[in-house]
């Protein structure tokens, strides 16, 4: 695929059924930066170890491919998942994943990134022709039952954190920071009172801060309370009240702890203030992905 065709893959094309939703538009841009990011490997990149267990960089880049195969209509891989697999697939969504990866490791790496492109040009396409109706149906996702248009903003999600987690093995600087990547932040917010309140058990009245420090490009500031009041819910900072406890975290720190890609420790990336206690149980529970 030349240049000129694959950007004509990664955009809405002219006269789409129905003005894309920010949901689309991220997405698209998402999955061009992830082919530029995978058009510019070596091939020893390919095989390169990720955070994730058990998977390479061409693993990483499967899933992604594997997944759009589903969303495009295509049947899960009817494959029997070896012995290694099981010591890190541990739900029915890990097993689906790991199907579409155990399928790809039989292609050479030209192969299963022209795959990569096939199946996101094809999505590209069906998402050009979905109509207002088709984007607000009910549909299953990860988060539950929600509009089609969710779903595709949890793909953007998705994308994003693969991609650093392709650049973090590969020894890149992070590129959290782009448009896309702020509009997939929102994600780890919607998650922060979960974490707060169900899984490290802040106590009622409690105010905790969470701040995401930088000043480049590639960070995504961000600072916002969740506020324990029978239940925890995002709150705007208030700074006439002190928090309870205070998490400070660079942005990498933040991306990757709430994505279970590491557990952050204070001194490295990230800051507690306040009850420390409480800061740490904080961090012990962040990881809210599956």
């Amino acid at each position: 695929m030349d240049t000129e065709s694959r950007d004509a893959a990664t955009e809405v094309p002219a006269g789409s059924a129905v003005e894309a939703p920010d949901e689309v538009r991220h997405l698209i841009q998402q999955w061009k930066r992830l082919d530029e990011l995978l058009a510019g490997l070596k091939k020893d990149d390919w095989t390169a170890p990720t955070a994730l267990p058990g998977w390479t960089v061409r693993d990483v880049a499967a899933h992604v491919a594997g997944t759009e195969h589903m969303l495009a209509g295509e049947p899960v891989p009817d494959i029997e998942l070896p012995p290694s697999a099981r010591e890190y697939v541990h739900n029915p969504i890990g097993e689906l994943n790991e199907k579409f990866v155990q399928e790809a490791r039989a292609l050479a790496v030209e192969d299963a990134f022209a795959d990569f492109r096939e199946v996101i040009a094809e999505r590209t396409r069906q998402l050009a022709e979905m109509n207002a109706e088709d984007l607000e149906a009910p549909t299953d996702s990860p988060v539950g039952s929600v509009p089609y248009r969710r779903f595709m903003g949890v793909r953007v999600f998705d994308c994003w954190v693969h991609e650093d987690d392709i650049r973090q093995a590969l020894g890149m600087k992070h590129h959290l920071g782009s448009d896309s990547g702020r509009f997939a932040l929102e994600e780890v917010v919607l998650a922060l009172p979960r974490i707060v309140g169900k899984k490290a058990g802040a106590p009622d009245g409690a105010r905790v801060r969470f701040r995401v420090t930088g000043e480049a490009a590639t960070d995504l500031p961000l600072a916002t309370d969740v506020v324990v009041d029978g239940r925890a819910a995002l709150a705007d900072v208030d700074d006439t009240a002190p928090p309870t406890a205070e998490l400070v975290f660079d942005t990498p720190t933040f991306v990757r702890a709430a994505t279970g890609r590491i557990t952050a420790e204070p001194g490295d990336g990230v800051e507690l203030r306040g009850d420390v206690d409480l800061g740490r149980a904080i961090l012990a529970s962040m990881a809210f992905t599956i």
